[in-house]
């Protein structure tokens, strides 16, 4: 138990009696021997840990530990100790109670089970007097020894009754330190590096038997034969891989001001395109235009330009009496769009769109179904994604996907043999640009996101579409399921020309949304009902659209190649 007081009175201001008194409402149980507790009572208020007791309350204080410290004053009534010198021991304090505060004095209580220093049946637990110092050299404090234990020691201060020799002056020799536990040392280190200049034994140069230089050769062998085993694999590698030659079709860099009319073409349509999509594509300005050297692809309310009322109550919409309609035969139209190509490669530089349920995608078409109708004939796309954001389950703005179709018929498209995607970690395909590119010849059929080290899709002609598809002999109907590419080559159907098609397309019930996924506002079922769900939950959708940078699909660059 230790009891400090700021300021520690000098000698000058010593009182002395023996008591010891911090207030004068405290009066210390030094001077009251026959006292056998170590009750502390006082009317003033008593704090302890940070609490304040009540007037007149009386805490008790636990018992020392064998390395607490004793002492008593110079009163001859005290009969604690037959010395008149102070007992001080060194201490190793492992009390974890927090100091008690008693009239100004601090008071750390320690745990019950403890002995006292004197063994004299009337000796109670003392409190250290402030005239008691600690040692300049070795700084003390009721927090340092809650924290770690360490050796310290008390040195006394001069008292009134004390001769010169007890002073706070008096050599440590004079046995008024005692030390308690013991000084740990720590074992010498000794290095294990060798010395320079070490001229000791060194077995790995002596000499070995041959057993032992057999192994050694052997793994340098080993070791010189995989070298060049790998070497040629390398070779091998880069002897097969062809650099084709290709020559230029379309460089489409938009810096003229306006879309050219005779490389592209608008594809008016209100039939939904074969995936029952919600949009009418128009030819008017505010869908496609070209602003700062770009050619944007934008979706606009078709409540904007012919009145809420009329979209839902019975306007009809017949492109085909006004001339405008894009024919449904593939030869009226397509014959007007000259960049078409039969092996070669193609680059989009672009930004795709955000918001809810948009569709973009860069894909291509056979200029002429020559192997019958979707898919047979096939279909590449090169990117395809979808503007939600990136907590959409199957993937939203953030991922990209290319696939090729092709099949019998369209419940026979095993697309799913030749899909893959790519998605990004840290931003999205709306955040910038990014170059979407196909490589296709005679030997594969290739996808890749911004440079050919980064492929998507990626398949080699050799086995034949019909083989690799595993089609049935049947269909569910019982009727026979009969291979559209007999005579072909193994690349049939992508060995036609084909051309170039850029879209932003808005819902759809194919599955590309499915059911059940992130609150989505319509079913996959019949299309005019699902055009309807669609438009009335727009107060959910319609404001992740945003302005026209960014519902829209944005298109830097567009570079079409054939092979030489």
């Amino acid at each position: 138990m230790f009891i400090e007081s700021s300021p520690r009175p000098s000698i000058s201001n010593v009182k002395q009696p023996s008591t010891l008194s911090t207030s004068p409402e405290f009066q210390s149980p030094i001077s009251e021997p026959h006292r056998t507790g170590t009750e502390i009572s006082s009317a003033m208020p008593l704090t302890i840990g940070g609490m304040t007791g009540s007037d007149g309350a009386s805490q008790k204080l636990q018992s020392f530990t064998s390395t607490n410290i004793a002492a008593t004053g110079c009163n001859p009534e005290t009969n604690l100790s037959s010395s008149p010198n102070l007992m001080a021991a060194d201490a190793v304090s492992t009390s974890t109670s927090r100091p008690r505060t008693v009239g100004g004095a601090s008071i750390s209580a320690t745990p019950k089970r403890a002995s006292v220093l004197n063994s004299t049946p009337h000796v109670q637990p003392l409190l250290i007097p402030p005239y008691l110092s600690q040692s300049a050299g070795r700084a003390l404090s009721i927090a340092s020894m809650q924290r770690k234990p360490s050796i310290f020691y008390y040195r006394r201060a001069s008292l009134p009754c004390q001769s010169p020799s007890q002073s706070e002056h008096s050599s440590m020799a004079a046995g008024n330190i005692e030390q308690a536990g013991r000084i740990r040392t720590r074992r010498h280190f000794a290095s294990r590096r060798l010395p320079l200049g070490y001229s000791g034994e060194k077995p790995w140069l002596s000499s070995q038997s041959p057993a032992e230089q057999f192994l050694r050769w052997i793994m340098v062998v080993s070791f010189v034969m995989g070298l060049a085993i790998f070497g040629v694999l390398i070779w091998v590698g880069t002897t097969e891989i062809q650099n084709y030659n290709y020559c230029t079709v379309l460089e489409d860099n938009f810096d003229t001001g306006s879309l050219n009319t005779t490389i592209w073409m608008h594809d008016v349509q209100v039939g939904g395109f074969g995936n029952g999509e919600f949009e009418w594509a128009t030819s008017s300005s505010n869908n496609s235009f070209v602003r700062d050297g770009k050619l944007y692809i934008v979706p606009t309310f078709t409540a904007d330009a012919i009145g809420e009322d009329n979209m839902m109550h019975g306007f009809t919409v017949n492109l085909t009496k006004t001339g405008i309609c894009t024919s449904t035969a593939d030869s009226d139209w397509l014959t007007r769009n000259f960049a078409n190509i039969r092996y070669g490669k193609v680059e989009v530089t672009a930004k795709l769109p955000q918001g809810d349920w948009l569709w973009p995608a860069i894909w291509m078409m056979p200029k002429d179904s020559v192997y019958g109708v979707w898919p047979a004939s096939g279909e590449i796309d090169i990117c395809e994604s979808r503007g939600n954001d990136h907590t959409y389950p199957v993937g939203g703005v953030n991922v990209m996907s290319s696939t090729l179709h092709w099949g019998p018929a369209s419940g026979l498209d095993k697309y799913w043999k030749t899909t893959s995607g790519f998605r990004l970690t840290h931003s999205t395909f709306a955040d910038g640009f990014h170059t979407f590119g196909l490589e296709w010849n005679q030997h594969y059929i290739m996808t890749y996101l911004d440079g050919r080290l980064r492929q998507v899709v990626y398949h080699k002609f050799g086995t034949p579409f019909w083989q690799y598809g595993n089609f049935p002999s049947t269909y569910q109907d019982g009727s026979t399921v009969f291979d559209p590419w007999p005579a072909a080559d193994s690349q049939a159907p992508f060995d036609q020309d084909f051309y170039l098609i850029l879209d932003v397309a808005v819902g759809g019930t194919n599955g590309w949304f499915p059911d059940d996924q992130a609150d989505k506002p319509w079913s996959n079922g019949g299309r005019q009902r699902a055009m309807s769900s669609f438009w009335n939950a727009r107060d959910k959708w319609q404001p992740t659209w945003g302005d026209e940078s960014s519902r829209g699909m944005i298109v830097d660059s567009v570079k079409i190649y054939s092979m030489c």
